[in-house]
């Protein structure tokens, strides 16, 4: 079968359109979500996807993210080209967070296992954890190693991915022997244990405690109390999406002076994947 392959731009429209049908589901059934991390980022700085990057990002409350899990299931054939990825459905997708993937399209990627994705829109669970911002903190920290150590089971082999640090890499190696020796199912289950251990409802604390968002700027970046996850509408591409309304809380605290963009050896995309139309 003859492939073509994509463009940066092919790409980011084609997630795109993911992302709008993901919406359409979401207001009609009345499930919350918003923008996060670089496609919230890209809202606010440029009103759109930031040029450089290869992935858009929501984020819904527990509640409403067991729903459209939910969903997808019971209305999978229905919901074709879309295709759920998470790891009750695909036994092989490796990772913490659901996907939500086009299969008119397919992936190929540098150094990830194969598990049939094509374009693909992340979607970042919120949970509760609890009313203790130290004990929040606390609970992060140890899913925050969890999610490390089951990222790294899904790597074809050993490699340097977005790893910097000299100390990081010397640790790292050994972590990835160790890490793929209790396999990917056992840091699932514990993460999925620890993620759902309290409720969001009665939490004054919210994070995404399956995939804590990391440590470049301390571990308080990922502990946020619940009220700045209300939501306002804001231009993305040709769109109005929902945002939390306390966006610039959030921004400042995961990119620091987040309307100025980096560096340009810097404006790089997090993934290493060639994207092909089938």
């Amino acid at each position: 079968m003859n492939k073509k392959e994509l463009t940066l731009r092919e790409v980011q429209l084609g997630e795109y359109e993911v992302l709008k049908r993901i919406i359409e589901i979401c207001d009609k059934q009345g499930y919350k979500y918003f923008l996060i991390y670089g496609s919230l980022l890209g809202a606010v700085r440029e009103n759109g996807i930031i040029p450089w990057d290869d992935d858009i990002d929501i984020m819904m409350p527990r509640p409403d993210y067991e729903k459209l899990l939910k969903y997808f299931q019971q209305n999978a054939i229905q919901l074709k080209p879309l295709k759920l990825f998470e790891k009750s459905v695909e036994k092989e997708y490796p990772h913490m967070i659901i996907r939500i993937s086009n299969q008119n399209y397919h992936l190929d990627f540098d150094n990830e296992k194969d598990y049939g994705i094509g374009l693909f829109v992340d979607i970042y669970p919120l949970d509760g954890v609890g009313n203790d911002y130290k004990k929040a903190v606390k609970l992060i920290k140890r899913t925050k190693k969890l999610a490390s150590l089951c990222f790294l089971t899904s790597r074809k082999k050993f490699g340097t991915d977005n790893t910097i640090s000299k100390w990081k890499m010397l640790i790292k190696f050994p972590a990835y022997i160790w890490a793929n020796f209790l396999g990917n199912d056992h840091y699932y289950s514990k993460l999925s244990q620890l993620s759902k251990k309290l409720d969001y409802e009665n939490s004054k604390y919210v994070a995404c405690a399956m995939w804590p968002a990391g440590i470049r700027h301390g571990i308080d970046r990922d502990v946020f109390d619940k009220s700045i996850f209300e939501t306002i509408k804001w231009k993305f591409e040709e769109s109005e999406i929902n945002i939390p309304k306390g966006y610039e809380e959030f921004l400042k605290r995961m990119y620091g002076d987040y309307m100025t963009p980096p560096p340009e050896n810097r404006r790089k995309t997090n993934h290493t994947y060639r994207a092909f139309e089938l």
